[in-house]
């Protein structure tokens, strides 16, 4: 399990924090446990990486269920 970061659009400020099962470069990275959840809406861009800043990736919340997001590359 890996701790991701997920940040604003830009890049610029962290929107908020959650834990995945898979690959930080996996096509569609499920995030658990995200915090704050209310922040994440489905259709929004955001940059997506490890919690040290590092792997930060361009994606879009294609779903949302509770505290879980799928962002897809």
């Amino acid at each position: 399990m890996i701790d991701v970061l997920i940040k604003n659009e830009l890049g610029t400020k962290p929107v908020a924090t959650g834990r995945s099962n898979d690959a930080i470069n996996a096509i569609d990275l499920r995030v658990t446990g995200i915090d704050p959840a209310e922040f994440i809406k489905v259709g929004d861009h955001y940059m997506v990486g490890l919690d040290n800043g590092s792997n930060m990736t361009g994606r879009t919340c294609t779903a949302k269920a509770g505290s879980t997001a799928t962002f897809t590359k």
